[in-house]
């Protein structure tokens, strides 16, 4: 898995030099460069974008070549064109003329922010590469290299410009972001609504489309897909852990008429819709290609090849008196269980995935584990999961707030617990409970590698990344003019990402 290189530059903040080696490795070409056939270079204090000089290298220092000569030879018949299926992406197609160890794309769309594709295979013949992670109508800087014994030979710089988003899809306004604090993750994958919103209703939600996006860490939208055609409802997608593609839910509010979970790349040159009988809400998916589901009451899973085995079953367990509503599939790899929350019941439990068997129950179900100190509980929660730290941690309102539909400033939360197996105790570790916002349906908080929580507030149209000492250091909101400010366009699921071409590659 190729992971770039250079941190993307925000503002005004640049890459240190040693970011130079590796896939940006670059020729010369800085103000007042000779111009090229592409039209690009200039005098000097007045040059249009180019490559900086730099050592060569390329994707992790593929080919071991130690600079980068400017050559045509190795490529030929250079197109650069707007996907039609995101339309900020560019395809880039060429005629590999002479053989090389392996190929790939540079490109650069502002000053300090070099990006390449993966490293492919150099022989000659018809070649296709697609651009990822440049905003929506920017111009863009392409160069084919092409790495043969270990040199590098770049072509001549090409020109892009990427097409426009769609004027209906919900605009991302970045209210603060602090890179010293965030994580070092560049895009944000996320789902939102075009909601309605300004009033507490469902009439305001689950009504209008649903929007997948990433965006950068300035809220420029990189990527996008939307099915306005059946207005599915898709707001718990997943990225791929058995290749590289991404997983889209697709159902309808109330309604069976769409049922089924969407496969694909961010080109769209994969695609596989695959039927979920019964579908309800949430999905999940395997190390092993499958994907957990809930339809009706019972938790099913989905091999790679098609088979459905029922796991687990709330109504055989609970009986009629309980809502067996489910808001929440998450699969705890560590433990193979998988997490499942009744906001209406303020429970979670964790299912064994092989045998079905309910190993823990936390809340205020019979039976549930107890809380330490007392005074913690749920309230209406949503999106439990077990962290790698093997934590709990959910979204939910605090203690009291029971009322989803009555906000409350500064009372709903992101609840973090140990969990004491001995004594079956949740004991109280952290939580933030210090923005205004309000999730009258969805919200989530999923941690992160370097010990961030990235959170968000579902209808409140909020996302942030929280450090340990509760300072927000990314602040997100999709906005409603109208209305109450408590609701606004609802938030899906969201994950931060630092390598888009790991979601570009198609099952392996």
């Amino acid at each position: 898995m190729f992971v770039l290189a250079l941190a993307l530059v925000l503002g005004g903040c640049s890459s240190d030099g040693e970011a130079a080696r590796g896939p940006d490795a670059t020729a010369s070409g800085t103000g007042g460069a000779a111009g090229t056939s592409s039209g690009v270079g200039g005098e000097g204090g007045n040059a249009p974008l180019d490559f900086p000089m730099g050592i060569g290298g390329g994707p992790g220092g593929a080919g071991g070549a130690e600079g980068v000569t400017i050559s045509d030879d190795y490529v030929s018949d250079v197109e650069v064109a707007v996907l039609d299926f995101a339309r900020t992406i560019l395809e880039v197609t060429w005629t590999q003329t002479l053989p090389a160890d392996e190929t790939w794309v540079e490109f650069t769309f502002e000053e300090g922010n070099v990006l390449a594709s993966p490293p492919r295979n150099g022989e000659t013949g018809a070649h296709r590469e697609v651009v990822l992670g440049v905003p929506a109508e920017t111009e863009v800087v392409i160069r084919i290299v092409s790495s043969d014994g270990g040199q590098a030979f770049a072509t001549s710089n090409h020109m892009g410009r990427t097409g426009a988003v769609p004027s209906s899809m919900p605009t991302p306004e970045v209210l603060s972001y602090d890179p010293a604090l965030a994580s070092p993750d560049r895009w944000l994958f996320g789902s939102v609504e075009d909601s309605v919103g300004g009033v507490a209703s469902t009439d305001a939600y689950y009504r209008s489309v649903f929007w997948l996006y990433i965006m950068d860490r300035r809220g420029r939208i990189v990527w996008y897909y939307a099915d306005p055609a059946s207005n599915a409802t898709s707001s718990f997608q997943r990225i791929a852990r058995d290749g590289q593609y991404i997983w889209i839910e697709k159902k309808q509010f109330n309604s069976p008429t769409v049922q089924e979970a969407l496969k694909v790349t961010l080109d769209g040159s994969f695609m596989e819709a695959i039927p979920l009988p019964g579908f309800r809400d949430c999905i999940e998916v395997t190390d092993d290609g499958s994907v957990l589901y809930d339809a009706g009451f019972e938790l099913r899973e989905m091999s790679r090849d098609g088979e459905i085995r029922a796991i687990w079953n709330c109504e055989e367990h609970y009986g009629d008196d309980f809502n067996c509503y489910t808001n929440t599939i998450n699969w705890n790899p560590d433990e193979d269980t998988v997490v499942l929350s009744f906001p209406y019941e303020a429970t979670v439990v964790e299912i064994d995935r092989q045998t079905g068997a309910l190993l823990r129950q936390y809340g205020d179900a019979p039976g549930s584990w107890a809380f330490s100190p007392e005074i913690w509980r749920f309230e209406y929660q949503h999106f439990a999961n077990v962290t790698p730290e093997g934590t709990l941690l959910v979204s939910s309102h605090m203690p009291g707030y029971s009322d989803t539909r009555a906000p409350v400033a500064g009372q709903h939360a992101f609840m973090e617990f140990e969990r004491d197996f001995e004594t079956e105790t949740l004991e109280y570790k952290w939580h933030y409970q210090e923005g205004d916002e309000w999730a009258m349906f969805k919200g989530m908080a999923i941690r992160l590698p370097n010990g961030n929580t990235l959170a968000n507030y579902g209808t409140g149209g909020v996302i942030r990344e929280i450090t340990p000492d509760n300072e927000t250091a990314f602040h997100v909101k999709f906005d409603v003019e109208d209305g109450n400010d408590f609701f606004n366009k609802m938030v899906g699921h969201n994950v931060l990402i630092d390598d888009l071409y790991a979601l570009n590659g198609g099952p392996e």
